[in-house]
């Protein structure tokens, strides 16, 4: 039988995107570590979905190669597969493909015209790509 660590390092392949109830269940995994259905249900805001709901995300998600489980007792306990940044890498080079021709320079344009970018987050992303460049050299 696989460890945890051994399905995930298999499950490195072209990430699908997921629906936002299928995105709010793996936060809510990835926050865990690992979790039943119930205890998925006790960390979702009101109105809470119904077990059904919520079971139906896992089975999606585990066809997805999201997350796998084990057995507990008459239940499964459910564990990410994906780590939250790997997901997020693919959802931001989706987007930076789709939306802004793969140029950072675009995105960035794009967030400084319609986000309030504050004087301290701009020299903050200053910072971040001067340590990048030196990093690089």
């Amino acid at each position: 039988m696989m460890n945890h660590n051994e399905k995930r390092m298999n499950n490195e392949r072209q990430i699908q995107a997921l629906t936002r109830g299928e995105e709010e269940v793996m936060r809510i995994l990835w926050q865990l570590g690992d979790a039943v259905v119930n205890g998925i249900i006790d960390r979702m805001p009101e109105p809470r979905p119904k077990y059904t709901t919520v079971a139906t995300f896992l089975k999606i998600l585990e066809t997805k190669g999201f997350v796998a489980h084990t057995a507990e007792g008459k239940s499964h306990r459910y564990y990410p597969l994906v780590d939250r940044e790997t997901y997020a890498r693919s959802v931001m080079s989706s987007m930076l493909t789709s939306y802004f021709d793969g140029s950072l320079v675009q995105l960035v344009s794009f967030f400084s015209r319609h986000e309030k970018i504050s004087a301290a987050e701009q020299e903050e992303i200053l910072e971040i790509v001067r340590n990048a460049k030196k990093s690089k050299s």
